[in-house]
C-alpha cells in the first residue's frame, strides 16, 4: 500500500514538473526580445505583401507553447491613416491572427487569418494537437 501511494505521489510530482507550460510574450522582456521581434517582423512582413500598407501591431496575445506561438494583434497603419480594404468581400477591420512554429530556429507561419469576420481559427488546437487555452488570452 505503502509503495502504491509513493508511485502516485512521484507520478504526480514528476507530472507537474514536467509538464509543458503556456508562456506569454504578450509583453516584451529581455527573455523574449529576440524571438518576439522576429515573430512581429514576420507578420508584418506578410501583411505588408498582402496588402501593400506597413503596420504597427497591438499585441492582444502571444502565447507560446513548445515550438508554437500563436499571436492576435490589433493593426493600425504606421502613417496613422484609416486602413481600408480594398478586396471584395465582408472584412472586419482591424485585428489579425497567426500560428507560428519554430523549425531550426526560425519562426514560420503556417496558419493565419487578417481581419476575417468569424472566428476562423477554431479546431485549429486539435489540427496541430495543441492545448486549446492557448488560444485565448491567458489571464
Amino acid at each position: 500500500m505503502k509503495k502504491s501511494i509513493l508511485s502516485l505521489i512521484l507520478l504526480f510530482v514528476f507530472s507537474f514538473l514536467w509538464s509543458q507550460k503556456i508562456f506569454d510574450y504578450k509583453l516584451k522582456t529581455k527573455t523574449n526580445a529576440k524571438d518576439r521581434t522576429m515573430i512581429l517582423d514576420i507578420f508584418r512582413a506578410k501583411l505588408y505583401e498582402n496588402y501593400k500598407e506597413e503596420f504597427v501591431f497591438v499585441v492582444n496575445s502571444m502565447n507560446v507553447y513548445n515550438d508554437y506561438v500563436w499571436l492576435m494583434v490589433d493593426t493600425k497603419r504606421k502613417d496613422g491613416k484609416e486602413f481600408n480594404i480594398d478586396k471584395d468581400g465582408e472584412y472586419d477591420c482591424c485585428h489579425a491572427e497567426a500560428l507560428f512554429r519554430k523549425k531550426s530556429g526560425k519562426w514560420y507561419i503556417i496558419e493565419s487569418g487578417e481581419f476575417s469576420t468569424d472566428v476562423w481559427y477554431v479546431g485549429l488546437w486539435e489540427s496541430y494537437k495543441l492545448p486549446q487555452k492557448m488560444f485565448f488570452k491567458l489571464e
